[in-house]
């Protein structure tokens, strides 16, 4: 074990940092551990409901649950887990095609996407039996959002071709640019012409659980699928996906198949069997590491602790713009809890330049060790730096900590440049080289999530708030 715990660990990322804003990980809660180890020590199989009938219901509990948080109709809707949001999104893009192609039909599918479309979207296609062929970008709007006009003219256009649109994939938060697409709209286009709207939900869908994700998400409610990964914005440990149809018999209809298997037993049709609504037939019993934590924590306080990180992105962001007389740009605003910005000084300099400069100012935030930043380029060609306000163990000491380090940074990149002598910083703006700290950030509020302070023991705070609905 001291191998394991204290040797092996040390090298590479720890996802588990309160300081880890770089990519999208929640950070792991505790309560997720004991599930697993009373899951491991049970061994009970749930592919089937005869198998274990007790624990099959209580996943399909955490499914109804999950169902309602995003606005579908738990009585209709259904859904699997997963290892995570590419295998959700898999399942997902299998559904769409035994819904809407042919076997004749597989080499005309077409499958609608943008440019800030997850990777694992074409891969899952690959794994689908599709080409790569098939992939149409449609075109963005100004915030990097799928146009649905445009959607609508790509659909026309491949139809009239002889082509099968059969699939549409727009996101709930990218990875990229942290974009929550027109849902609604694309939704009515979907409809229109008969297409499956999935909607990769694996970041932002959690965020239905507070009253700005609601109006930032609206119209989730009627895609056809969601993904949900909730190791992102529910933050459980990773492993702990969801695929979400919107009608049940969808999932039942792309893997239910006619075999002859003397070994099966006749089981009931109205019985819950995971092996007919998804692709695997053994697995864990996964739901328990959902079940545990709603039961103990109850979902207010995801919604408070969701929330606060919605509070803080919006204070950090303004403190970067803040930061406008050091040369930092925002270069996106964020949807949810992630953003981008850049080092970009006023004298007018060449994008490979840009480049190293935020690549230097990249190097010097994250070897201070507070906050963990990473780098990407979006889609105007433009090399920024990202950060994702997420992380469970994240605090206000972090993230003030974090800001200094931009501040401290950007003077540095600009006097090693050349251009410190050059960008005078304006009176009304003369504070900005003091330490953050002086400046009040938003209260983490009643997020009994968030770990209390050093040396008490994380989570040891959070009272029993049993739920039977959400």
């Amino acid at each position: 074990m001291d191998l394991v715990c204290n040797v092996a660990p040390h090298a590479g990322l720890n996802h588990a940092s309160g300081g880890f804003c770089a990519f999208i990980t929640g950070g792991g809660l505790l309560h997720t551990a004991v599930a697993d180890l009373v899951s491991a020590a049970m061994n009970r199989f749930t592919g089937v409901f005869l198998g274990s009938p007790g624990l099959v219901q209580l996943e399909t509990n955490v499914i109804a649950w999950m169902s309602q948080i995003i606005g579908y109709n738990p009585q209709k809707a259904f859904g699997c887990f997963t290892s995570g949001g590419s295998m959700a999104n898999f399942i997902g893009i299998l559904v769409a095609r035994r819904k809407h192609l042919s076997e004749e039909q597989l080499m005309q599918g077409v499958v609608m996407a943008t440019s800030e479309t997850h990777s694992c979207i074409s891969k899952g296609l690959m794994m689908a039996g599709l080409p790569q062929t098939a992939i149409c970008k449609v075109p963005c709007d100004d915030d990097w959002r799928m146009d649905p006009k445009e959607l609508e003219k790509k659909i026309e256009m491949y139809t009239q071709a002889g082509r099968k649109p059969f699939l549409v994939v727009s996101t709930a938060g990218t990875t990229n640019s942290g974009t929550v697409d027109n849902v609604r709209d694309l939704a009515t286009v979907c409809q229109r012409h008969n297409v499956w709207l999935h909607v990769d939900g694996v970041y932002g869908a959690a965020f239905k659980l507070t009253k700005r994700g609601q109006s930032v998400l609206d119209g989730l409610e009627e895609a056809d699928s969601v993904a949900v990964d909730l190791h992102k914005s529910f933050f459980l440990p990773h492993g702990t996906g969801m695929l979400l149809v919107k009608e049940r018999h969808h999932l039942r209809k792309a893997f239910t198949i006619d075999c002859d298997s003397p070994y099966y037993p006749d089981f009931d049709s109205s019985d819950v069997n995971f092996y007919e609504l998804s692709p695997e037939l053994t697995r864990s019993f996964r739901g328990m590491r959902i079940w545990l934590p709603l039961k103990i924590c109850g979902l207010d306080k995801w919604r408070a602790a969701l929330d606060a990180r919605l509070d803080w992105t919006e204070f950090f962001v303004k403190e970067l713009y803040h930061m406008k007389p050091l040369g930092i740009e925002v270069t996106t605003k964020p949807s949810l809890t992630l953003a981008t910005f850049r080092y970009a000084p006023e004298k007018s300099t060449s994008a490979e330049q840009l480049r190293d400069y935020n690549l230097q100012l990249l190097r010097l935030i994250n070897k201070r060790g507070n906050i963990f930043l990473s780098p990407t380029t979006l889609q105007d060609g433009r090399f920024v730096i990202r950060i994702c306000i997420l992380h469970l163990r994240l605090t206000k000491a972090r993230l003030d900590s974090g800001l200094q380090d931009i501040k401290d940074g950007a003077i540095a990149v600009s006097q090693q440049a050349g251009s410190a002598a050059t960008r005078e910083v304006p009176q009304e703006s003369s504070n900005l080289l003091e330490p953050v700290a002086k400046r009040p950030m938003p209260s983490d509020g009643h997020s009994d999530l968030s770990p209390p302070p050093s040396p008490n023991p994380p989570f040891g705070h959070i009272k029993s708030a049993p739920i039977d609905h959400v």
